[in-house]
């Protein structure tokens, strides 16, 4: 199972041409142009969504407030150069300079003035497509309520294993500092309290590992074996329930499992102390 952490340094969102006006003619968003006579570039099909989520700032999985960034997935989305949520006078607030990845998912910004509803893509032929699926836009303090709250981090079924599995286990040459808790590799990973990321990385022992440091209590969390590099970036705040990234049996680790630390007082590897976190963990287990 997992091995203890040691110590670590901890280190550090285009278009190609300008969108004038949203609402261009289009003929059909369910039709492409056809191909002009003796041939010419022909405009890809329309745009298709989905699924829309929050990257940060997220009171929930597609529920954000304004400066949210959320990301934007499904097909036909490489020319996106405009992205756009309701207003509540019935207009939309655009954010005309969306980043498309090469993965072809699509980020931005939520804008001022932006309201609960679909989200649009606009593209650089006239084509757009309105999300099916609604993302919130919440207020600071739903944000921050949302933040205080606790979850269970491994969101799929799960054990916690025998002796072996415990804080305190005997390990070559020290002794286990967390919890192992076992599950299939791929198991979605939430960050069990808001805060801020204060670590990132690889290592040996821990293979892909995050550190956050909880808001508002005097506890670092600890996430080690990760499928791979988690998306969140040290410094950013975090929000309970999101997603810190997915189990995996990386570094010293035997068998697809998350190994999770509790670190009280000054923190992680900043003058704090592991302790067990069963009964915490079991606690978050018994609601979430």
């Amino acid at each position: 199972m997992g091995a203890a952490a040691v110590v670590l340094a901890v280190g550090a969102l285009g278009a190609a041409s300008a969108w004038a006006q949203e609402t261009a003619t289009v003929a059909s968003p369910e039709a492409a142009p056809a191909a002009p006579p003796g041939g010419g570039t022909v405009a890809p099909g329309n745009p298709q969504i989905s699924a829309v989520g929050c990257l940060s700032r997220c009171i929930g999985p597609a529920t954000g407030i304004v400066r949210s960034r959320v990301r934007v997935t499904g097909s036909e989305l490489g020319n996106t150069v405009l992205v756009s949520f309701p207003r509540a006078d019935g207009k939309r607030a655009k954010d005309r300079s969306p980043v498309v990845k090469p993965s072809g998912a699509v980020l931005a910004k939520v804008p001022a003035e932006a309201t609960t509803g679909p989200i649009r893509v606009a593209d650089s032929f006239g084509q757009f497509r309105d999300s099916a699926s609604t993302f919130g836009v919440g207020t600071r303090a739903q944000l921050r309520a949302a933040r205080l709250g606790f979850i269970f981090p491994v969101r799929g079924p799960h054990s916690f294993g025998g002796a072996d599995a415990r804080f305190g286990a005997p390990r070559d040459g020290h002794l286990h500092q967390g919890q192992d808790v076992a599950t299939a590799c791929g198991t979605i990973l939430a960050v069990v309290h808001g805060g801020v990321v204060k670590a990132n990385g690889f290592q040996a022992a821990a293979g892909n590992y995050v550190v956050i440091d909880g808001a508002d209590v005097k506890q670092d969390y600890a996430y080690m074996h990760l499928q791979g590099p988690s998306p969140l970036a040290i410094g950013q705040i975090v929000t309970t329930g999101q997603k810190v990234g997915k189990v995996g049996t990386t570094g010293d680790s035997t068998g697809c499992h998350l190994h999770f630390e509790l670190w009280v007082g000054a923190g992680w590897y900043t003058g704090g102390a592991p302790i067990d976190p069963l009964p915490l963990l079991q606690y978050w287990d018994s609601y979430s």
